[in-house]
């Protein structure tokens, strides 16, 4: 009876009123000094791996031991700036003046320093594009292994000051992922891989940061308490020893991941293998005229059209087409060739000046003109006369002249005019008696000394025979640019001081029209064959889009006479800049004047093949930028940036956001995979509920003020049996010591599956 009356006096009693924790829990203290020195171990990894890394792609010789030294000691300098808010900020006045100090009084050490590296990542550049005597710059102290230990060191002292602001406080490997590839950009752009252990180093800690942000236990604290007491929680912030542990753990991994890649594949296999992606192709244009032009390189210098300004050359970083009518022909098709339209006619070529002058009337003779005329009066049955109407609708100031016609009055934008031409068909024979002055032939005729040199190694590569004609001569040029030269609408500009034609036959080595037709015009001349750059547009018959039938003229009314193609109806033709064009004529004696196509590909016009519509209508949004000849650092008219680098650029940026994420949520999958990996059966069922849960939130944000499972799930579903089972083994596995078998945790999950 006395132990029943016990019993009864005990229900409903309360055991606990609350859960109460000593005072002295919260007195722990965690060495802060061993924590900031391991942040300071990951932005030694960082900064060391970066730099060095950097150094040993591009093969610079430097003092690696003191590099290291030095990097290290800075690193930990940084990191024990943060032990308060009194150190941290008279620590980084001090850092700073002692930046400001070094830099001064070892400055001719680190200019030499970075370029002796400059010189190096030139000739990385050199031999990956292929440029010969591309340069480099001067140093002032020659002792490269001196200066450039110093620069890295300096080099050093400044990155560890980025990298520290991104782990200090809120461990952001994401911006360690972006400073790596920042100062590894140019050496791995050019496959020059660093070395394997500043590789490993900074793979190292950049995974370190990753894993310890994923912990959540990476903030700033004010305390070195190892637990922080909050209104809802007990926050659990360092552990030194777990951290050194996980450290060294993942430098062993590292080690041994690399060991085996470079074991199984082998640097000579991989590069043989190895396929560069589309967006780097693209972008190899822009960084080439980086390396070769500088700044300068990325804006044309004067106004032009199709890249042409009346002989003017090397100003144009990039042809910017828009693509609107300039000129509009009415004509009847005499021949299948295409029509070459002249509008400027260079002589004599002026190296370093980078232009052709324009020729001398005196030597412009007509010859061929009227004697085809007189063959027409007396009624040659090979002769014809044609009229062509041409209408300027926005193009520049000039001639517009064909072949075989009389001279003509210039045109102004807005006007139009007619010209009178006689084709010269091969069996007419009207100017078999043709020979041009020796005058003429001399002016025609002359190669400035200063590329003589380029043009004679330019001929010994072609070795063209001297027993040919002069248009078999023709296809030896024309061959070796096909295969040697490619086209390109984004050559670069000039470098200062450089001449045109010996820059683009010996350096850049491509090129567009102008650049095919300038060195070929001298390349004609040295072997004796008279020659000259023209400029101008062609029409190809192929080109049908941009023709029409015109109905308001006869066949009559604008040919008459021999035509090998018959009567052809009328056609109407628009030509735009992307048929603007420049080529070579040579003089052929017995015949005269005539057209050479040079430039490759086949295709005879300015416009790129499989151009789509957005790179049109990106291309119409340029605008022209006009730099004084006479001030060439100086004189803009305006500032226009080339679309074409903008998309380069947006490319790359694109491409380095995709990676960054990428690697994020790789590495956070990793983590949580090694996490639940790791975990005993209860924790993994927590885990599973918990993403469950979260992908219920986004629906239903009223979960987000529950926190017990029964509530969130009621909340959910009816409270049926099945709910009530769900809700037991959840409490069990979150709450109890009890290991839940593998039946309930499948009974759990299939649940989470039917109502995902």
């Amino acid at each position: 009876m006395k132990s029943k009356r016990k019993m009864q006096d005990l229900t409903g009693s309360e055991l606990l009123d609350s859960l109460k924790i000593s005072e002295n829990f919260y007195t722990k203290q965690e060495n802060r000094v061993l924590t900031l020195l391991l942040k300071g171990l990951i932005v030694y990894l960082v900064t060391a791996g970066s730099i060095g890394g950097t150094l040993t792609a591009t093969g610079t010789a430097f003092n690696q031991l003191i590099f290291n030294l030095v990097v290290f000691a800075l690193s930990m300098i940084i990191g024990l700036i943060y032990y308060n808010k009194k150190t941290e900020n008279v620590g980084d006045i001090l850092y700073f003046i002692a930046i400001l100090f070094f830099g001064i009084y070892l400055g001719a050490y680190i200019n030499s320093g970075f370029y002796a590296w400059m010189n190096d990542v030139i000739g990385s550049a050199s031999v990956y594009f292929d440029l010969p005597d591309i340069g480099g710059y001067n140093q002032a102290i020659k002792n490269n292994n001196l200066t450039v230990t110093i620069a890295a060191c300096y080099l050093g002292a400044v990155v560890v000051i980025l990298v520290n602001m991104s782990v200090a406080k809120r461990m952001m490997y994401g911006d360690l992922i972006l400073d790596a590839l920042i100062i590894l950009f140019l050496p791995l752009y050019f496959k020059k891989e660093p070395s394997y252990l500043y590789f490993a180093l900074l793979i190292t800690g950049i995974i370190f940061a990753a894993i310890w942000k994923s912990t959540g236990r990476y903030e700033k604290i004010n305390n070195n308490s190892i637990y922080i007491r909050t209104k809802k929680e007990i926050t659990y912030t360092y552990s030194f020893k777990a951290h050194l542990m996980a450290f060294a753990q993942i430098f062993i991994c590292i080690v041994i991941i690399l060991s085996l890649l470079y074991v199984l594949i082998p640097k000579d296999k991989y590069d043989l293998h190895r396929v560069n992606s589309s967006a780097k192709e693209y972008t190899d244009d822009l960084v080439e005229t980086f390396i070769t032009s500088g700044i300068a390189g990325f804006f044309n210098r004067y106004d032009n059209t199709a890249g042409m300004s009346s002989g003017r050359l090397g100003g144009v970083n990039s042809v910017r087409l828009d693509y609107e009518t300039n000129l509009k022909i009415t004509f009847v098709p005499y021949e299948y060739e295409p029509i070459y339209i002249r509008t400027f006619i260079g002589g004599a070529y002026q190296p370093y000046s980078n232009m052709w002058s324009v020729a001398d009337p005196t030597k412009l003779n007509r010859n061929e003109y009227d004697m085809l005329n007189e063959e027409y009066i007396n009624r040659n049955p090979y002769s014809g006369r044609g009229k062509m109407i041409i209408q300027n609708l926005d193009a520049e100031f000039a001639e517009y002249s064909l072949y075989y016609s009389a001279k003509n009055e210039y045109i102004k934008t807005g006007s139009s005019a007619e010209r009178l031409f006689y084709p010269n068909y091969e069996d007419i024979g009207a100017t078999n008696n043709l020979i041009m002055s020796e005058e003429e032939r001399q002016y025609w005729l002359s190669v400035p000394n200063d590329n003589v040199p380029s043009i004679i190694n330019t001929l010994n590569k072609i070795n063209i025979p001297q027993n040919i004609s002069a248009l078999e001569k023709a296809d030896y040029i024309k061959y070796y640019y096909l295969n040697n030269i490619p086209y390109t609408l984004r050559p670069g500009s000039t470098p200062y001081r450089k001449d045109f034609v010996n820059y683009f036959l010996d350096t850049a080595k491509k090129g567009y029209c102008v650049h095919f037709a300038s060195a070929a015009t001298l390349m004609f001349r040295y072997m004796g064959i008279p020659a000259r750059y023209v400029e101008g547009y062609v029409f190809d018959y192929s080109e049908s889009s941009k023709t029409s039938i015109n109905q308001d003229y006869s066949y009559d009314d604008l040919y008459e006479g021999y035509n090998p193609l018959g009567e052809m109806p009328v056609l109407d033709a628009e030509l735009s800049d992307a048929s603007g064009h420049a080529w070579v004529e040579i003089y052929l004696d017995n015949f005269g004047w005539v057209p050479v196509e040079l430039t490759p590909p086949s295709s005879d016009t300015e416009e790129v093949s499989g151009e789509g519509l957005l790179s049109r209508l990106l291309n119409r949004l340029n605008s022209n930028t006009e730099i004084d000849e006479n001030n060439n650092a100086a004189g803009f008219n305006g500032l226009s940036i080339d679309t074409v680098i903008v998309r380069k650029i947006i490319v790359v940026i694109l491409f380095v956001i995709l990676f960054i994420t990428v690697v994020y949520y790789t590495v956070v999958y990793i983590v949580f995979v090694c996490r639940y990996n790791k975990a005993d059966i209860n924790t993994k069922l927590i885990i599973k509920y918990h993403s469950f849960i979260k992908k219920k939130t986004k629906k239903n944000k009223e979960l987000l003020s529950l926190y017990n499972y029964s509530d969130q799930l009621t909340m959910l579903y009816d409270n049926d049996d099945e709910l009530k089972v769900l809700i037991d083994i959840l409490n069990k596995a979150g709450f109890s010591n009890v290991l839940i078998n593998d039946k309930e945790f499948s009974y759990c999950m299939n649940f989470f599956k039917k109502r995902r």
